[in-house]
């Protein structure tokens, strides 16, 4: 082992070492922090200075996209003029690992007169920030992994995994389901799969290979050509979908020389699945409401490769494995 794999070893076992000790600190104060922000009908204020307030800038990210408005205001920016985002009843996550910063210190007190909200504080304990606090959360004082102990790494970490678990907890108590999570998040790989249907998806309209029961065999042909998806879906008198034909269907009926020409398409269905020499042909129907995610799971489960989509059992449009997994599901 190297010197530099066997250092950065013993810095990670530090960061596990730093996550027991902070988990140490968690008291009843965590409980009313969650009851705090849970039931805010304001926005949370997340502030901090240097990097404190680049983990508070992500604690404020994480907040907004589990359900909680949060915004993060700089503390000396907040004193020359950001105050205005405080409202009335708003509370506030004020981070620091010392607690000693006059910045935020002001801004917090600032902070209570404007708004009359919460003020909670992640620091060491016994800070001069958390004595101005309503509620006071706690990292433990621990060495940072530098050999100076200047540069804030334990300090970040172990404010960020609180920061982490009050927000998740928030969520919890709220109740937030999964798709609500992917409504703040529409265009990640999260808000894909839980809200985009098949609707969204689809092959429908002209583009749609439809045919009859009643074509006859080179209509079907020139439809499954033409339309370039390897298949034609078939309709009864009604309108209503009666199955499918694919291209392979017609090229074993001709391998077994069927008299493909004579033969109108409800034949041509018929025949195509008559023996025990032939593959069973089983392609799924679907709502326009099924989720897009459902559908890819279907695919994969009966081992096919499109599904109907259906609405009052005519078929509206088809939906291939190949266009949902283009669509990054």
């Amino acid at each position: 082992m190297s010197r530099d794999e066997e250092q950065a070893k013993q810095m990670l076992q530090v960061y596990a070492n730093a996550m027991l000790s902070t988990s140490s600190e968690l008291n009843s104060e965590f409980g009313r922090a969650v009851d705090a922000v849970s039931s805010l009908s304001s926005i949370l204020v997340v502030t901090g200075l240097g990097k404190s307030g680049l983990v508070g800038q992500k604690a404020a990210a994480t907040f907004s996209s589990t359900g909680t408005r949060a915004a993060f205001v700089h503390p000396v920016e907040a004193l020359h003029g950001d105050l205005g985002i405080v409202e009335k009843g708003a509370a506030m996550l004020a981070i620091s690992k010392s607690g000693g910063n006059e910045e935020t210190i002001e801004f917090a007190r600032q902070f209570k007169q404007v708004s009359a909200g919460t003020v909670i504080t992640l620091t060491e304990p016994d800070s001069r920030l958390e004595k101005i606090s309503d509620i006071a959360l706690h990292i433990p004082h621990l060495p940072e992994i530098d050999e100076w102990n200047l540069a804030p790494t334990t300090s970040s970490i172990t404010s960020m995994s609180v920061c982490d678990v009050l927000a998740i907890c928030v969520q919890r108590r709220k109740g937030l389901t999964a798709e609500d999570f992917a409504q703040f998040h529409p265009h990640g790989t999260l808000g894909r799969r839980l809200l985009l249907q098949v609707r969204d998806l689809m092959i429908t309209g002209d583009a749609l290979p439809l045919r009859s029961l009643s074509s006859s065999s080179s209509e079907l042909i020139y439809e499954i050509s033409s339309k370039g998806l390897g298949l034609v879906l078939l309709i009864d008198e009604a309108g209503d979908y009666f199955g499918l034909l694919t291209d392979g269907d017609i090229r074993r009926l001709m391998e077994r020389s069927e008299p493909i020409a004579e033969l109108d398409a409800r034949a041509c269905f018929s025949l195509s699945r008559r023996g025990t020499d032939l593959p069973s042909v089983t392609h799924g129907s679907a709502s326009p409401e099924t989720k897009a995610i459902e559908c890819l799971e279907q695919m994969q489960r009966d081992r096919i490769t499109s599904i109907v989509i259906l609405e009052d059992k005519r078929p509206l449009g088809l939906v291939r494995m190949q266009d949902l997994v283009a669509a990054g599901l």
